[in-house]
């Protein structure tokens, strides 16, 4: 009889470390999950305040067009078009550029 003690004895040792290692794999699991779900907040909050920079810059845009298309400095926002995307320059104008590296 005494051996039998001694099995079942050993048992609920076996279980008690077999369930302590599923309980520090478990918790391992879970602090991994977190890490990978703080990342990724952490880009979408990233991606959220470049969205947020980009729709200013919009909405700036669309009041200076308000103000052309309400009749303010209409002559102006031509030239800045004409000079800025398509290169034209006044009559006589000299343009130069700066072609020297930036340190």
């Amino acid at each position: 009889m005494k051996t039998n003690k001694k099995q079942n004895e050993r048992k609920p040792q076996k279980f008690s470390f077999i369930l302590s290692i599923g309980l520090l794999l478990l918790a391992g699991y879970f602090v991994i999950s977190l890490i990978n779900v703080n990342i990724q907040i952490n880009d979408r909050k990233k991606e959220v305040e470049e969205l947020n920079m980009r729709y200013e810059e919009q909405v700036a845009q669309n009041e200076s067009l308000r103000n052309v298309i309400d009749g303010g400095d209409k002559d102006d926002y031509i030239e800045r078009v004409a000079r800025e995307k398509l290169g034209y320059v006044m009559p006589g104008e000299r343009v130069y550029y700066n072609i020297t590296p930036n340190n």
